[in-house]
């Protein structure tokens, strides 16, 4: 049996890939996403997806690695991570009161063979108003923000703002359940736990949207 590799540090994909059953271990990829052009968020999220499951793959020549990117987009502007106070509070200011999407990528790369698979899921988020204060409260938390696209957890600080979520919630934090489930399984990979019991039982995690 093929050694499964998840790409990426993230406790959010590491949590859903535990719930599918699988045993796998965890290797960063360390990619530089700064290579990857940012003018269409379903693009980059792949494309950073595949290329963070390909530079683990080289290190690990008979092995199913999986990839993951997620990021914001409003309005048709991409909002990844926040370096700063400054970014955090720019980033979350024009989230409030308005529906953005969230896009995911997920690449399942198998190095033995060469073969690769791609593909995303969006969801969306409503953010109510808030005040400058509530906004200087919610920046003040570094944890509130920090290593998070869009600077937000969807149940972390972030949850007094949310008034509606739509679309897959795995998608919105960071590994579209089905989606994955049906790429590895493509791959040949056997996923004991069905998809749609894990993506209901999301509801009941503490979540964040990954990186």
């Amino acid at each position: 049996m093929q050694k499964i590799i998840l790409a990426s540090g993230s406790p959010r994909r590491k949590e859903i890939l535990e719930l599918l059953g699988l045993e796998f271990e965890v290797v960063e990829s360390g990619f530089d996403e700064d290579l990857i052009p940012q003018d269409d968020a379903v693009e980059m999220v792949e494309e950073l997806a595949l290329q963070k499951a390909l530079s683990v793959s080289k290190n690990y020549p008979d092995a199913i690695v999986i990839g993951g990117d997620t990021t914001v987009d409003i309005e048709g502007e991409i909002l990844n991570k926040s370096a700063s106070p400054d970014e955090a509070r720019a980033m979350f200011a024009k989230l409030l009161g308005k529906t953005h999407r969230v896009v995911t990528g997920v690449a399942v790369v198998n190095s033995l063979t060469g073969d690769q698979l791609v593909g995303s899921e969006i969801g969306y988020v409503t953010f109510r108003e808030g005040s400058k204060q509530e906004l200087e409260q919610y920046v003040s938390k570094e944890s509130n923000w920090r290593g998070f696209a869009g600077a937000y957890a969807l149940q972390g600080g972030a949850a007094p703002f949310a008034l509606n979520q739509s679309g897959k919630l795995s998608a919105i934090i960071g590994l579209p359940v089905e989606l994955t489930a049906s790429l590895l399984e493509e791959m040949g990979v056997v996923v004991e736990m069905d998809p749609r019991e894990v993506e209901d039982n999301l509801h009941g995690m503490k979540v964040g949207i990954s990186e």
